[in-house]
């Protein structure tokens, strides 16, 4: 089964100790003595405003989500991190048009990152925009800063294959692999490519990779007796059937390989 979920990068990563305001010390004029001031911070009260609105939106308080989020914007409209929050917000109630626009926003703000980019060919891809959207995630890879490569491979590979690309796909799945060869994901989408595409000795092989590192699953299991059978390693593909019923026996997997049996 194709993957349907692509990751995410978090929104915002925000310090419990963040204020809306910075203390800035001065003196009075002829003297030594300190005199502490309060000076407006628009853009920490910008992301307070912004992860407040995320939280009501969590809440199911649209209302007030969109009251701090237009707050936020007031405050600093060109940071990131405002406007991925209001296009995460158009996004969850489906109002797509405009969640493209503060995306756009987004990785063009002044403190565009990584992250944001890859939660841009998220939704492109959703869209199935995927020229696009493998434009964006490999914009993300390429910034130096960027720590999430493994993550927006992985992505990368999901588009392909939902584009109908399985080369691309691999190709990029085998990059999720390189910068973490336990991306269980990759693991196991590089495995159904192989099914699909009736390479079942690879496929085989892939699998006791994707064992290695996940425990035995209902989907892993029946994998495994598809690619036995395509093989026509029928006695290999009994067992995997016999560790299906055994293991998980109230799964849909099982139940269809009872039904299959009958």
């Amino acid at each position: 089964m194709m993957q349907e979920l692509l990751r995410l990068t978090p929104l915002l990563i925000l310090s419990s100790s963040l204020l809306t305001g910075c203390v800035s010390e001065r003196v009075y004029t002829g003297t030594d003595t300190p005199v502490a001031e309060m000076s407006f911070d628009s853009i920490a009260a910008a992301k307070q405003r912004a992860q407040l609105g995320l939280t009501y939106l969590q809440k199911g308080n649209s209302a007030q989500a969109k009251f701090n989020l237009n707050k936020a914007l007031e405050y600093a409209p060109n940071i990131e991190a405002v406007n991925v929050s209001m296009a995460y917000f158009y996004q969850s109630v489906g109002e797509l048009d405009m969640a493209e626009t503060y995306y756009r926003k987004s990785i063009n703000s002044i403190d565009a990152t990584g992250d944001g980019m890859n939660n841009f060919g998220v939704f492109l891809c959703q869209q199935k925009k995927y020229v696009e959207s493998e434009e964006v995630f490999l914009k993300a890879i390429k910034l130096p800063q960027y720590t999430r490569a493994a993550a927006s491979y992985e992505n990368l590979g999901i588009c392909s294959r939902k584009a109908g690309n399985l080369d691309k796909a691999q190709k990029y799945f085998g990059m999720a692999l390189k910068y973490d060869p336990r991306r269980q994901v990759s693991l196991i989408e590089l495995t159904e490519i192989d099914v699909d595409t009736g390479d079942y000795l690879k496929a085989r092989a892939q699998l006791v990779r994707y064992h290695r590192v996940v425990a035995e699953s209902a989907e892993s299991l029946t994998l495994g007796i598809t690619i036995e059978q395509g093989l026509n390693n029928h006695d290999a593909a009994r067992k995997f059937g016999i560790l299906l019923l055994a293991k998980f026996p109230a799964s849909l997997e099982a139940k269809q390989y009872r039904a299959s049996m009958q």
